[in-house]
């Protein structure tokens, strides 16, 4: 009877096991795939060419700090909350535009941080399990101001003091 319950026990377990590493493999390659089809059809939608340093996967080192340079509301930065499955910190406005159109036909969502006045957290954490990735747009911070025409331009990055 001990013999039975146990083996019962084993073959649980190595279902248990089996189930767990294809779910966890199955959400591995589904956030691969989002990755490569989305750097592809940015280089297929934008004029510019797109350096591959402005692409921060989770398995980059420089993940983390990428994600918490803004982040304002540091509680949504636990290990708990889903993350985005992408960084992308576009150089251009061309970029952005490029992201913006590629999100929408691979039905990907995305979302955008600007000069840090997310107090919320919405750009770079998920209450849900949704797949996004998040567009960061500290390198667009430059600040024109046209003193003759009483006008000033300033890109969507910039922060206060800049």
């Amino acid at each position: 009877m001990a013999s039975t319950t146990f083996t019962s026990l084993l073959c649980f377990c190595m279902v248990l096991e089996i189930f767990l590493s294809l779910v966890s493999g199955g959400s591995s390659a589904s956030i691969s795939s989002l990755q490569n089809d989305f750097v592809q059809c940015l280089n297929l939608n934008s004029d510019l060419p797109i350096p591959m340093s402005t692409f921060y996967t989770q398995k980059n080192s420089s993940f983390d700090s990428v994600l918490q340079s803004s982040a304002q509301n540091l509680r949504y930065l636990v290990t708990s909350v889903p993350k985005p499955a992408l960084i992308f910190t576009p150089q251009t406005e061309a970029h952005v535009q490029s992201a913006v159109i590629c999100s929408k036909q691979l039905g990907i969502h995305l979302r955008v941080r600007s000069g840090g006045h997310d107090y919320e957290g919405l750009s770079y954490v998920s209450m849900t399990e949704t797949l996004f990735i998040m567009m960061d747009l500290a390198n667009l911070r430059s600040v024109t101001v046209d003193i003759g025409d009483n006008s000033a331009w300033i890109q969507a990055g910039a922060t206060i003091g800049e």
